[in-house]
C-alpha cells in the first residue's frame, strides 16, 4: 500500500513539474538563436558554466540576414546547467524548472540580472539559461578584478543582502 503511495506522489510530482515547465515555454529560445563565441572564457559555479554568447533575433534567417534585420545580436550569458549532477533526468528537470520559476517572477531588479529566456533539451543532457551578458563579471569577479576596499566591500554585502531579502520576500 504505501509502496503504491509512493509511486502516486512520484507521477503526481513529475506532473505538476512538467505543467509548470509548459507554462514557462514563452520563455524557451531555439538552440539556433544561441551562438557561443569566445570558447577561451567560461566561468564556474556550484550548477554549471557560464559562457559568452550571442543571442540573434531570428532562427530561421541566416545570421548575416537576421543581423541586417533585426539589428546586432544581443550579447547574453548562458549558464549550462551540469545535468549530470544529478541523479536522474526528472530531478534535473524539476531543479532547472524551479530556477526558472523563481527567476522570471523577480521582474526587474538592478541588483538581479534578467532572465531573457532558456534552452533545454533533455534527450540531450542540455539546460541552459540567458541572461544579458555583465562585462563586470559576476560580484567575485567584480571585487577580484578591483581593488576595493574593506568599507566597499562591506557596502557591496549590505546591498547583496538587501536584494536577498527583497527578492525572498517576493
Amino acid at each position: 500500500m504505501a509502496t503504491t503511495e509512493a509511486t502516486e506522489q512520484k507521477s503526481a510530482s513529475a506532473q505538476a513539474v512538467d505543467e509548470e515547465y509548459e507554462k514557462l515555454q514563452m520563455f524557451h529560445v531555439e538552440r539556433q538563436r544561441i551562438v557561443l563565441i569566445d570558447e577561451n572564457y567560461k566561468s564556474e559555479g556550484g550548477y554549471g558554466i557560464v559562457r559568452r554568447a550571442e543571442l540573434y533575433q531570428s532562427a530561421s534567417l541566416p545570421t548575416w540576414v537576421a543581423e541586417h534585420v533585426y539589428g546586432p545580436p544581443q550579447l547574453v550569458a548562458v549558464k549550462q546547467i551540469r545535468v549530470s549532477d544529478f541523479t536522474t533526468m526528472k530531478r534535473a528537470k524539476r531543479a532547472f524548472t524551479r530556477e526558472m520559476l523563481v527567476w522570471s517572477s523577480l521582474g526587474a531588479h538592478p541588483g538581479i540580472a534578467k532572465f531573457l529566456g532558456f534552452h533545454a533539451d533533455f534527450t540531450h543532457s542540455k539546460a541552459w539559461l540567458l541572461s544579458p551578458w555583465e562585462p563586470n563579471g559576476n560580484i567575485s569577479e567584480f571585487v577580484n578584478a578591483h581593488n576595493l576596499e574593506v568599507p566597499e566591500k562591506v557596502s557591496l554585502v549590505c546591498r547583496t543582502g538587501r536584494i536577498m531579502i527583497t527578492t525572498s520576500a517576493r
